[in-house]
């Protein structure tokens, strides 16, 4: 009787959990694709730019070093001062060369003391063997004396013009105008003694080269567009170069290009540039690391948000919403940036790797992933970017 209530009391039980258990489960629904933003590229006429490194230096630098043998009697500059060319910079001790140019000119008096002897003598006997009063060999004697005593004055000259010049060696002079470096030779030391002491450097930085490097691919693409003519050369209009300093957000000091080198480096596959800049403010000094834009005329280009471009081991891309709103991957070739638009460069002729009906994932990019899908969404409409106009060409010199 116990064990029939007991059944009874668990029948109901055992049927609920009968009946949830034949509940159908509910079937697993995927998440949604992720939304990014997209935008098109637009296709733009921008400059042609290349951007380089490079580093600054004075158009003129001159090492002034002592010529000559002594002690520094003075001083006559002050550290970093500007000077003009031919200010006096040091004074060496001048007695020692003041001597020697004494002795050279009593050196030089008594040879042509002897030179005057020799030409009276040889007159003479000139005039004796006219009369058949003396030899021909005795002639030929006072000849020889009289080459030897001019002979005798010309080195006496020439030891005394050294002798001169060493004495005005003693002043050392700026050499050219610009600015002097610090310098730590005082008076009283020894220069000159085993080769010249440098005393100084005066740079000219009242105009500054950028010194900066090109690729030989770079160079050779450049020369076969411009029919190997150099800017400035045979009616080519000059290149302009934009400078910008370490603490600079733009490229605002202007200049243009100066020369290149004669020849590629084997060792590096470049060749040597140098642009010229005004500096007459003093604003830009010599040895700085600079950044240099040169431009050098228009090309076609597309544009998209600079935040849409990425880079991996293999190189710049985006990435497209395409076919199905698959995520694809495009390699680029970057250029500039300008109004926060990246310049894209061509892949090959025509091909940028995207066009502008394409479009470009700007937002969302961590959730794209190339092969799967998404939910693109279209950016707002945002101004056209404009090109940095390009400055104006150099007149011709």
């Amino acid at each position: 009787m116990l064990r029939s209530r007991s059944l009874l009391a668990f029948l109901p039980v055992l049927l609920l959990c009968t009946t949830a258990c034949q509940r159908k489960q509910p079937a697993y629904s995927p998440p949604p694709p992720p939304e990014v933003t997209v935008a098109a590229p637009v296709p733009q006429v921008v400059p042609q730019i290349l951007d380089f490194t490079g580093t600054t230096r004075g158009i003129e630098t001159v090492e002034v070093r002592a010529r000559v043998r002594g002690f520094i009697a003075t001083k006559d500059i002050q550290q970093g001062q500007r000077v003009k060319q031919g200010d006096l910079l040091f004074t060496i001790d001048p007695r020692p060369f003041q001597a020697l140019v004494s002795q050279g000119e009593a050196t030089l008096a008594a040879r042509k003391a002897d030179l005057r002897l020799a030409e009276v003598t040889q007159t003479r006997i000139a005039e004796a063997v006219a009369r058949n009063a003396a030899a021909q060999l005795e002639l030929d004697r006072t000849t020889a004396e009289l080459d030897a005593a001019r002979a005798n004055v010309q080195l006496a000259e020439a030891q005394l013009a050294t002798a001169k010049l060493d004495l005005e060696f003693t002043n050392v002079r700026a050499p050219i105008d610009g600015r002097i470096g610090i310098s730590s030779i005082e008076p009283g030391q020894l220069v000159g003694a085993s080769e010249p002491t440098l005393l100084t450097t005066v740079i000219n930085d009242a105009t500054i080269l950028a010194t900066y490097f090109i690729s030989e691919r770079q160079l050779l693409d450049l020369r076969a567009i411009n029919q190997n003519r150099r800017p400035g050369e045979d009616g080519r209009a000059n290149i302009p170069v934009a400078m910008a300093l370490a603490n600079d957000t733009d490229f605002k000091h202007q200049g243009w290009y100066k020369w290149g080198d004669n020849a590629v480096n084997p060792t590096t596959g470049t060749i040597r540039i140098e642009a010229e800049f005004d500096n007459k403010d003093g604003t830009i000094l010599p040895g700085l690391f600079v950044r240099l834009r040169s431009t050098l005329g228009q090309q076609d280009a597309m544009t998209v948000p600079d935040v849409a471009v990425q880079r991996d081991a293999n190189g710049s891309f985006v990435l497209v919403a395409g076919k199905d709103d698959k995520v694809e991957r495009r390699n680029v070739v970057t250029g500039i940036v300008t109004n926060r638009q990246r310049v894209l460069l061509p892949l090959t002729p025509g091909d940028f790797g995207v066009s502008p009906q394409d479009r470009v994932i700007i937002n969302g990019l961590q959730r794209a992933r190339p092969g799967s899908a998404v939910r693109p969404t279209p950016a707002a409409p945002t101004p056209t970017p404009t090109s940095t106009p390009a400055p104006t060409p150099a007149p011709p010199k």
